[in-house]
């Protein structure tokens, strides 16, 4: 609100530029809560797995506003540039509104981290190292302002500019993470942690077809334990258990669980013959 207040006095692009910046930035945290908030409803008979999705929507619609606000500050940096460079109105004032926006950002960064860290928000995370960038292109804001008002007009456009190719990375980037998370990628390590959690509870012999995926904060997981096949219902479910709060106390993150038990030793068309078949067909 700042920085756009003191764009209609100054006329400063790297001033609106900044603006449209950190207004994608207001959109993306509110995007986020609205989706924390939809993300607490309970499951239905509807949504069985709940609505903890809905952080990840988010992600799509945060893509799509920094995609405008890019697409906005570069055709009006491009047109006070090719249109002539008028001298900025009250410099002073709009390199003292770009100055805010440096320290806005930062302390929005830094709680963005604090409150992401403790709930364990991976996209609230992104959202502060985001508004830390932002800080670094308020600071180009008022290079480019600071230069126009020390006698070269050229260098706010110029820094309009440069802060929309500053947007463009960014996108480039949160779009990247947003495909990664609708696609169902994890990191490798969690993988690693899963099976070495489950192999390491007495009884299972093996583990193996270990996934995991996240739905919006919270992974879930899928795994098979290979355990002696002569052991009671009782006692293996016993070591199921186990296992599952083993992954629980192990994996930073995971919500549920789903543990599936095999025989040891015994051949996998032997165990699974009825179904094997069935796999890769979407479930026919």
């Amino acid at each position: 609100a700042v920085e756009f207040a003191f764009v209609a006095a100054s006329g400063s692009v790297a001033l609106l530029a900044d603006g449209l910046h950190n207004l994608g930035d207001v959109f993306t945290t509110v995007t986020l809560w609205v989706a924390f908030r939809v993300g607490r409803r309970q499951p239905d008979r509807g949504y069985t797995f709940g609505f903890a999705r809905a952080e990840d929507v988010a992600g799509v619609l945060v893509v799509l506003a920094i995609a405008a606000s890019a697409v906005v500050a570069a055709s009006e940096s491009l047109a006070k540039l090719l249109g002539g460079v008028p001298p900025l109105r009250t410099p002073g004032w709009a390199l003292a509104a770009a100055l805010v926006g440096v320290a806005g950002n930062e302390a929005v960064a830094r709680y963005k981290l604090q409150v992401g860290r403790r709930i364990n928000s991976v996209p609230l995370e992104a959202d502060g190292h985001h508004s830390r960038v932002d800080g670094l292109a308020s600071l180009a804001a008022a290079a480019g302002i600071a230069g126009a008002w020390a006698g070269w007009p050229a260098a706010d456009p110029l820094a309009g500019l440069l802060l929309s190719a500053v947007i463009a990375w960014v996108l480039v980037g949160t779009t990247r993470d947003v495909l990664a998370r609708l696609l169902d990628r994890v990191d490798p390590e969690v993988i690693d942690e899963v099976e070495a959690a489950a192999a390491s509870v007495a009884g299972v012999e093996a583990v193996h077809a270990a996934r995991a995926r996240w739905v919006g904060r919270s992974l879930h997981v899928l795994v098979h334990a290979e355990v002696d096949p002569d052991l009671p219902l009782r006692a293996a479910h016993a070591i199921g258990e186990q296992v599952r709060h083993a992954i629980f106390h192990a994996v930073a993150g995971v919500a549920a669980v789903d543990l599936h038990l095999d025989p040891a030793g015994v051949d996998e068309h032997d165990s699974h013959g009825e179904t094997l078949h069935h796999r890769g067909q979407g479930g026919r």
